[in-house]
């Protein structure tokens, strides 16, 4: 019987999309040899004692291995915990304990962490290579000594059955677990296709499409891709370990058609060759500036913005119905349209809903159909932020007259001058249109008189000085783009913007050193 659960997506593209290719480094397979070999991996999972709810972290980059396990441990109702290996190596581990990994599926380039690691589980599988002195089992030995017949425990796997558990990026403390069921995770990823189906988006995706996910497996599970790609029988390019310049030539070589990255990550691929890139993307997880959205567009790029996070999943998609030139830009680059079945309102701070009239801020609430209760073993963080079947997402936005609504700033990079709200984000994208200028962060910083002013910090340009950011700010307030208040009062020039685990600018960290 069909049911909501992961392993059915990849059994289905076996027979649906049988000979389409899956291609990973050197390694190319089909929908229809990659689930053999999960088959036979679920398999051997079961002889080494892997059962329903065993929990099971995962570090490693997006390879073909990775794809298979997020299937393999699916046929046999275990939990797949994708660790964030750019987390702080404490919190790496911290999270291992926190998550009861029972057995940990390693890939190489972690010969630091991995000493510690290893005796906080019970069982290690080395995914290509390993430490010769540690104990642990082989990745394809494993796939080798498996019988391809799905086992029956398949049978028993429900869609309310727990299928994944993964963590917040903790830039604001220790991270934060989430579980998402079988049905969650597959309502959520699902959507994303369905939604750039639906609508106008410079994203849209469909079957004949080459994916290749840049966004990492731990994150989100790389938004959803190693479901969405099979669901659709798209083909899939793995990028494993490429820097941009190795991630151009993947595209060029394999004729990739659509991709997903953060916009830092997009920043990078541009500054790795100029040349025309004609590539659909769909980008998140921090805003997109003007500037780059432009650049982006002058190489050949159509994209669209997504909306979502670890508490949350996916939520809304930018769209641009009937819209064509710099108009289009503008708002794939910020208006957001909810997925069927979301409910998004924007609400102050007496949780009354703003008004739709595009200016005023408030914080957005999200409700949907795979929306978690809550987070694991923290009882305090759950009641804060999910209240009465919401997700308090700690975003301002503002929402316009035709529901389409748009992401400010964080509340925590928000800044409070004089009693009113400063959205660093629209700063940074009006410097960020500068020429030469390749990174830009705004924040608050302590002021006798206002309580905060916003400060500019921009990474080192040939050319631009703080006098000529401050003509074109200037220029922005008398075209009615932002209000005089908003120009900071101080700019800085710096080498390089320090980042998070997620690929944003850490303006946590940048606030600390303008503190000190």
């Amino acid at each position: 019987m069909k049911k909501m659960v992961v392993h059915q997506i990849l059994q289905d593209a076996a027979y649906q999309h049988a000979a389409t290719p899956v291609v990973s480094g050197g390694t190319i397979l089909t929908y229809e040899a990659i689930f053999e070999r999960t088959v036979r991996l679920a398999q051997s999972f079961i002889g080494l004692g892997i059962r329903p709810g065993t929990v099971v972290g995962v570090m490693a980059v997006n390879n073909h291995q990775y794809f298979e396990l997020h299937y393999a441990l699916s046929l046999v109702g275990a939990i797949i915990h994708p660790i964030n290996f750019r987390l702080a190596p404490e919190d790496i581990l911290w999270t291992i304990q926190d998550a009861q990994d029972e057995w940990l599926f390693l890939g190489s380039g972690f010969d630091e962490l991995t000493p510690k690691m290893v005796p906080l589980v019970h069982h290690v599988v080395w995914m290509g290579g390993g430490d010769p002195a540690s104990p642990g089992l082989d990745y394809e030995a494993l796939v080798r000594a498996g019988t391809f017949q799905v086992p029956e425990v398949a049978q028993t796997v429900v869609p309310q059955d727990i299928y994944t558990m993964f963590y917040t990026t903790g830039t604001t403390g220790r991270p934060k677990g989430i579980r998402y069921t079988h049905q969650q995770m597959l309502s959520g990823a699902l959507q994303i296709a369905h939604h750039l189906a639906l609508h106008d988006t410079g994203a849209r995706l469909m079957a004949h499409d080459v994916i290749m996910p840049l966004i990492p497996f731990f994150h989100i599970h790389g938004w959803g891709i190693p479901f969405v790609a099979p669901y659709i029988g798209a083909s899939l390019v793995l990028p494993e370990r490429r820097d941009p310049v190795g991630q151009r030539d993947l595209i060029r070589r394999h004729q990739v058609t659509w991709a997903n990255m953060v916009p830092t990550q997009l920043l990078m691929l541009l500054a790795a060759d100029p040349g025309p890139l004609p590539l659909k993307i769909l980008t998140g997880g921090s805003p997109l500036t003007s500037g780059l959205a432009q650049q982006a567009s002058n190489v050949g790029i159509r994209f669209s913005l997504i909306y979502g996070g670890t508490d949350q999943l996916g939520s809304a998609i930018s769209t641009a119905p009937g819209l064509s030139g710099p108009q289009a830009i503008r708002e794939l680059s910020s208006h957001l349209t909810p997925f069927p079945m979301v409910r998004l309102e924007v609400r102050d701070e007496s949780g009354s809903n703003v008004p739709q009239d595009g200016t005023t801020l408030g914080e957005v609430w999200v409700q949907s159909p795979w929306l978690p209760e809550g987070y694991v073993n923290n009882d305090e963080a759950s009641s804060s932020a999910y209240q009465s079947g919401w997700f308090r997402t700690g975003d301002l936005a503002v929402r316009y007259p035709d529901g389409h609504f748009a992401i400010m700033d964080r509340i925590t990079d928000a800044i409070k001058s004089g009693g009113e709200w400063i959205t660093g984000s629209a700063i940074e994208s009006i410097i960020s249109e500068i020429p030469g200028v390749s990174g830009v962060a705004v924040i608050g910083v302590p002021d006798p008189r206002w309580g905060e002013r916003p400060q500019a910090i921009i990474t080192e340009a040939p050319g631009v000085d703080a006098e000529m950011v401050r003509d074109v700010l200037n220029q922005a307030v008398l075209q009615g783009r932002i209000p005089r208040f908003w120009v900071p009062d101080t700019i800085k020039f710096v080498d390089m913007l320090p980042m998070t685990s997620a690929g944003k600018i850490n303006k946590g960290k940048l606030r600390h050193s303008s503190s000190v």
